[in-house]
C-alpha cells in the first residue's frame, strides 16, 4: 500500500488519511450507539463520502482498472446512503 500512495502522490498524507478513515468509522459506530449523537452519523458519513469520491477520482486519474476502483465506488455509495438516511 505504501507504494500505491507514492504512485498517487499522497505519500506524505498516508498516515493522516488512515487516521481520518479510522476516526470516521469510529464516529459512525458511536453515532449509531448513542441517539443523542445522531448528528455525528451525518457528519462522518458525509466526510467519508467525500474521501471515497476523492479516492475514485484518484483511481481514475492514475488509470487504474475498474476492479481496483470498485472498492472506493462501493464505499462512496454506502456512505452516501448512510448520509442521506441520517438527515
Amino acid at each position: 500500500m505504501h507504494s500505491e500512495y507514492s504512485r498517487w502522490g499522497y505519500n506524505n498524507l498516508r498516515v493522516f488519511l488512515g487516521w481520518c478513515q479510522l476516526l470516521g468509522g469510529c464516529g459512525l459506530i458511536i453515532g449509531m450507539l448513542h441517539p443523542l449523537l445522531n448528528p455525528l452519523i451525518s457528519i462522518t458519513s458525509f466526510l467519508l463520502t467525500i474521501m471515497m469520491l476523492t479516492a475514485v477520482f484518484t483511481r481514475i486519474n492514475s488509470k487504474d482498472g475498474l476492479l481496483l476502483t470498485l472498492p472506493s465506488i462501493f464505499y462512496s455509495i454506502l456512505n452516501a446512503i448512510i448520509f442521506f438516511q441520517s438527515i
